[in-house]
C-alpha cells in the first residue's frame, strides 16, 4: 500500500460555509492520500476561515467567506484588515480577487473555488461535546443533504423550461448606508428579473422570490410558495430544468445556488462573476452572463433555440464540477499547490 502524500491537521468548526472542505479533507483520507488530525477551533465572529497545517510545514488557510467582508467597513478598511490579519504560507479564498495579491506579501494566494452546502461524510469526527452535536444535528443538518443528491448528468430534458427561484434581503437589517443599497439594488434586480421571465416564458418558467415578512410586502406578485422553495423540491427543479439563472449575492458573492446548477450540470445564465475561479470557466463555454432583463431573455432564447450550445454547456460544467468542485478535487488541488510552490 503507498504511502499518503500529506499529512493534515484540520481546524474545525460547525459552519456550513466549510462543510465542502471537510468533505473533501475525508474522501482524501479514505481514498489514504492523507493522513487527517482535526482540533476543534471557534470561528472569529463566525467567519468561517480555518487553517490547515499540512506535512508539518505549510499552514494554509482556507477562507469560504461571501466577498472581501472580513470586517465592517470600507472595501480599502477590509484589504488592511487582510493584510494584517491573515499570515499564512498559502491562502485559498473562495471569493478570490487579484487585489489580495496586492494587500500582502504572499504570492501564493488562489482562488479556491465554488462553494455550497450539504451532509459531508466526516460526519463530525471531533470530540465535541454532546450538546453540540445535538445542536448541529437538529438545526444545522435537518436540511442538508448528501453530495449525490446534487449531482446530475449533462441531460436535456425533453421540454425547455427555465428556473430561476432567489430570496430579497432587508435593508433594515443592516447599519450601513452601503450595504443598504446594495441590498435595496439586488432585490430590484431580482424582482425585475422574476417579472420579465414570467412574461416572457409563461408556463415555461419556474420561479419566484421566497416568502419571508419582508417579501410579503414587497414583493407579493412574485412570491412562490414554500412547498417550490423548500431545499428538496427546489433541487428537483434544477435537474428538470434545462436552463437556470443566477444573480449576484451578497458583498459581490458567487453563491451556493451557482454551484448547484454546476453540480447537475445545467446551462446557466448568469450575471457577470465578481470574482474568480481556478480552472477554465468561462462565459460562453460554461455560462452566458448578463446585465439587464433584455439581456437575462436574449441568453434564455439562445439556449432555447441552439440545442448544441445548450448541449456543450452542460458537458464542460460537468466536466468541471468533476475537476473543481467536488470536494475531494478541490482540496487535493489545493494541496497539490504545495508542492508544485514549495
Amino acid at each position: 500500500m503507498n504511502q499518503p502524500l500529506f499529512t493534515c491537521e484540520v481546524e474545525f468548526s460547525p459552519s456550513p460555509h466549510l462543510y465542502q472542505i471537510y468533505d473533501g479533507f475525508t474522501k482524501l483520507k479514505q481514498q489514504g492520500i492523507i493522513t487527517l488530525k482535526s482540533k476543534p477551533v471557534v470561528l472569529n465572529d463566525s467567519k468561517p476561515v480555518i487553517k490547515v497545517v499540512v506535512n508539518n510545514k505549510h499552514t494554509l488557510i482556507y477562507d469560504t467567506l461571501d466577498g472581501l467582508n472580513w470586517m465592517h467597513g470600507t472595501l480599502e478598511a477590509n484589504l488592511e484588515y487582510f493584510k494584517n490579519h491573515f499570515h499564512a504560507d498559502f491562502y485559498f479564498k473562495r471569493s478570490y480577487s487579484k487585489m489580495l495579491k496586492a494587500f500582502s506579501s504572499n504570492k501564493h494566494i488562489y482562488p479556491l473555488g465554488l462553494n455550497y452546502s450539504f451532509d459531508y461524510s466526516g460526519n463530525y469526527p471531533l470530540p465535541l461535546k454532546d450538546q453540540l452535536k445535538s445542536f448541529i444535528r437538529k438545526h444545522i443538518k435537518k436540511n442538508v443533504f448528501k453530495p449525490s443528491v446534487f449531482e446530475f448528468g449533462p441531460r436535456i430534458n425533453s421540454t425547455n423550461k427555465v428556473l430561476f427561484l432567489c430570496r430579497l434581503w432587508n435593508p433594515n437589517d443592516v447599519v450601513s448606508e452601503q450595504l443598504k443599497s446594495q441590498r435595496a439594488k439586488i432585490n430590484s434586480d431580482r424582482m425585475a428579473f422574476v417579472r420579465a421571465c414570467q412574461k416572457e416564458f409563461g408556463k415555461n418558467f419556474t420561479g419566484g422570490i421566497q416568502i419571508d415578512d419582508y417579501s410579503n410586502v414587497v414583493a407579493k406578485d412574485v412570491l412562490v410558495p414554500h412547498s417550490i422553495t423548500n431545499k428538496k423540491s427546489f433541487l428537483q427543479a434544477i435537474k428538470d430544468h434545462n436552463v437556470c439563472v443566477a444573480t449576484t449575492g451578497l458583498h459581490d458573492s458567487i453563491g451556493w445556488k451557482f454551484a448547484e446548477y454546476v453540480a447537475a450540470s445545467r446551462a446557466i445564465v448568469s450575471e457577470p462573476l465578481m470574482y474568480e475561479l481556478p480552472g477554465e470557466f468561462k462565459t460562453a463555454s460554461n455560462f452566458l452572463d448578463f446585465s439587464n432583463t433584455e439581456e437575462l431573455i436574449e441568453n434564455i432564447v439562445r439556449l432555447f433555440e441552439n440545442k448544441d450550445l445548450m448541449q456543450s454547456m452542460m458537458h464542460q460544467n460537468h466536466q468541471y464540477y468533476q475537476q473543481y468542485v467536488a470536494s475531494d478535487k478541490m482540496i487535493l488541488n489545493t494541496l497539490l499547490k504545495t508542492q508544485n510552490n514549495s
